[in-house]
């Protein structure tokens, strides 16, 4: 057999332009051509200088190194996202929203997960901080709010110069800037939409005390009703998660009575309800109503459609990513939101009639 020989031009390599080419071209030092392609936070560059070196870049096909421009500049394009759980909706959600509004201004993203303890949280923080994160932003409840943790936050803005933000949260270092959610005010509206539905014999699931959106959640629901005359059997702390709901509503299906109403701090924990009470044969709503906060995507699929307390997720993520990127554009910092009526909490007193 004839062996097969290589073409030249298979053998011939291709020479990828430097910066140094790029100056050449351009008639101007290395430090110049390094200061318009890398960034620089120290030196500035002439508009004419600044156009030679643009367009002998172009000329010449030169990509810029990512590492030498986080050198030049002292820190990277990357935003951290710290979320509790890619796989809940309600983080993924919000993911989507800040990785759409940070690739529109040239930025990524990098997910990280912490589990809302001390140390998990000091390790995401501290990652962000060797990378030269351009920003950490925290989703509520993700990182607990102890002094600690506080601390490395305020350490990271003062190492590296970026800003921390938050989204649905405001217990961080008043450094801080982010996009909240009136957790109270929001329950507190639905536990009143609740009580004119004639339920007034309620248990609430929620998270526990490290997350604290779903404490100011449980709060202000519990306070409407007991304000009303109606009665909270329980507060049920459980992990912020599908099976965290599972186990709650057990619990509640093993006691004598029922209540009337179960109040889930968080979707994914009414999500796990639901498929408890129908493991054990209880049908929402005709033996038990259940209803849920954030209206994240997956409720779309939920049989009977569940009542919630909708957010814009996606938007929310936007408008935390848009006070990084717009740090002066007057961005409404509380987001709005509305309670949705559905299937699983029929009005009583109008089916009383």
């Amino acid at each position: 057999m004839k062996p097969i020989e290589s073409s030249p031009s298979s053998n011939r390599r291709i020479r990828v332009a430097t910066l140094s080419d790029v100056a050449a071209r351009a008639g101007v030092s290395l430090a110049t051509a390094s200061r318009v392609l890398n960034g620089s936070t120290h030196r500035t560059v002439r508009p004419q200088l600044r156009q030679r070196v643009l367009e002998a870049a172009a000329e010449l096909g030169y990509v810029p190194n990512r590492a030498a421009q986080a050198m030049a500049r002292g820190r990277t394009d990357v935003i951290c996202l710290i979320v509790a759980s890619i796989a809940d909706p309600y983080f993924s959600s919000i993911a989507a929203g800040v990785s759409r509004e940070a690739h529109s201004h040239g930025l990524r993203v990098t997910i990280c997960e912490a589990d809302g303890s001390d140390k998990s949280s000091l390790e995401v923080i501290d990652d962000a901080s060797s990378q030269q994160a351009a920003a950490l932003i925290v989703v509520g409840g993700t990182i607990p709010s102890t002094p600690v943790v506080r601390n490395a936050l305020s350490q990271f803005m003062n190492r590296t110069g970026s800003p921390v933000l938050s989204i649905g949260t405001s217990d961080l270092p008043t450094e801080t800037r982010g996009v909240e959610v009136d957790n109270r005010a929001a329950a507190a509206d639905l536990a009143g939409m609740m009580l004119q539905f004639g339920y007034r014999d309620i248990s609430v699931i929620t998270a526990p005390a490290t997350v604290p959106a779903s404490h100011l959640r449980a709060e202000g629901f519990t306070h409407i009703v007991r304000k009303a005359g109606g009665t909270v059997r329980e507060i049920i702390e459980t992990t912020l998660s599908r099976q965290g709901g599972i186990d709650a509503m057990n619990h509640i299906l093993a006691s004598a009575t029922r209540p009337q109403l179960v109040f889930a701090t968080a979707d994914i924990m009414a999500v796990g309800a639901l498929a408890a009470a129908r493991t054990a044969g209880v049908v929402v709503p005709n033996d038990i109503a259940l209803c849920g906060f954030d209206d994240i995507p997956t409720l779309a699929d939920i049989v009977p459609s569940l009542t919630t307390v909708h957010i814009d997720l996606e938007e929310l993520g936007r408008k935390a990513t848009r006070l990084l990127v717009s740090p002066t554009e007057p961005i409404p910092t509380t987001m709005p939101t509305s309670i949705m009526i559905r299937e699983s909490t029929p009005n009583l007193i109008i089916s009383r009639a």
